[in-house]
């Protein structure tokens, strides 16, 4: 059983943040942990999100935090499991964006190692209101 001190949480984002705001608060060394990742099937930030839809609109939310890294959508909407094992293994991905049955599946399949994720960001409260 995976036991997590208090200390591994860092507080909710208060609705006065944006996501690039929140993420340069509780990453303020974005830059130099970029250049300093090295390893190929890793990433440094994982935000865990809902749906497909909402990864994308989180990934256009970052556009002012993420600056040079790379970021990799990590969801199941036509992109298939083994497409993206080979970007991950291709080259270096700072930040994923993704739902939690296709992150699972990349972990189970080798494809995702989490050994250097320094961050996992939930979007916790965001609902999916389809129509």
């Amino acid at each position: 059983e995976l036991q997590l001190p208090d200390t591994c949480f860092l507080p909710p984002s208060e609705s006065t943040h944006t996501l690039s705001s929140y993420l340069k608060e509780i990453c303020p060394k974005w830059v130099k942990l970029c250049k300093n990742h090295k390893e190929k099937k890793s990433l440094l930030i994982l935000l865990v999100c809902s749906s497909a839809h909402r990864a994308l609109e989180l990934i256009k939310l970052m556009t002012a935090f993420k600056g040079d890294s790379k970021v990799l959508k990590l969801f199941a909407k036509h992109i298939k499991v083994k497409e993206q094992i080979k970007l991950l293994e291709k080259g270096v991905t700072h930040l994923g964006v993704g739902t939690p049955g296709r992150i699972k599946a990349l972990i189970e399949q080798d494809g995702l190692i989490l050994d250097s994720t320094k961050y996992l960001v939930l979007d916790w409260n965001w609902r999916d209101r389809k129509s």
